[in-house]
């Protein structure tokens, strides 16, 4: 975790300073920096994912306090380490299409080949990571809920170790396979549209494959946020996790305030910096690229 807040806070810095001087050694190091602090949160966001799906090993206690009884290599199971791949490839190819509309030429060509060979591994890790669930990971099934006027208790509830169980919810919503359907079908659109140039196209595509990835793990995790193996009462569902009635008053109201805003400022950094950046743009001025 530290390793990852680390990474967070060094790109902003490293952005900044990259440029501060025309020494190769030192852009060099910046891009090193950067490149790290990039790839390591994508990769561990996609191991720890794959860690919810394999079941996470702790037990609450009778006072609700969380216990870990897994080790530290535990998590980087085989199948988490896919999904770490999906969520790796998956955010490098975005910002290789994101490259390719926005660079000029010799780099947008450079971009449009990393993000078909991004595509191709991502497409290939999340057919992976399907197959594993299809062979049959374990999952969980809750057997009974406490009374909806019964105060709030995670332990209150009855929860099952079951064969196929993350796989139950695309029989029994089969709206859901949509997910992963649309997936594929986008990501493979966008190995089209990046191969043809298409950019704009490509980044709205990959969008959409991005959302069907996410939406397809977590169909599958439904209800569960947070699931437990090793003490499958202790696993946290949506209803464990969400906050009070007022606090989620609270947030809907600064939401509907703060988001609009958050929206139209970003809307307005787009337009102000749209358009391909050019060699003759930072050979003009070297010290800001």
């Amino acid at each position: 975790m530290m390793l990852v807040l680390f990474a967070l806070f060094f790109r902003p810095v490293g952005f900044d300073y990259r440029s501060k001087i025309a020494d190769p050694r030192w852009r060099s190091t910046w891009d090193w920096g950067l490149f790290i602090s990039g790839a390591v949160p994508a990769l561990v966001f996609g191991v720890a994912f794959g860690n919810l799906l394999l079941g996470v090993d702790f037990y609450l206690d009778d006072f609700l306090r969380p216990h870990y009884t897994g080790s530290f290599f535990d998590l980087f199971h085989p199948f988490a380490l896919i999904c770490g791949v999906v969520s790796l490839t998956m955010l490098a190819a975005h910002g290789a299409i994101w490259l390719q509309m926005r660079a000029d030429k010799v780099v947008a060509e450079r971009a449009g080949r990393a993000g078909i060979l991004m595509l191709l591994v991502m497409l290939a890790a999340f057919a992976a990571g399907g197959l594993v669930l299809l062979k049959g990971l374990p999952g969980l099934h809750i057997d009974m809920m406490p009374p909806k006027d019964a105060l709030p208790n995670p332990l209150s509830k009855q929860v099952s170790v079951v064969e196929d169980g993350w796989l139950a919810n695309y029989t029994t919503y089969r709206w859901m396979i949509a997910a992963p359907v649309i997936a594929f079908v986008t990501g493979l659109l966008s190995l089209l549209l990046i191969k043809a140039r298409r950019s704009g196209l490509a980044f709205a595509t990959h969008s959409i494959t991005m959302t069907a990835i996410i939406c397809t793990a977590a169909f599958s995790l439904f209800p569960f946020v947070l699931p437990s193996l090793s003490n499958p009462n202790s696993s946290l569902t949506l209803w464990d996790a969400a906050s009070s009635h007022l606090t989620l008053n609270v947030m809907f109201i600064a939401a509907m305030i703060f988001v609009p805003i958050i929206l139209l400022y970003t809307l307005w950094t787009y337009k102000v910096m749209w358009g391909r950046v050019t060699s003759k743009q930072i050979d003009g001025n070297p010290l800001a690229y």
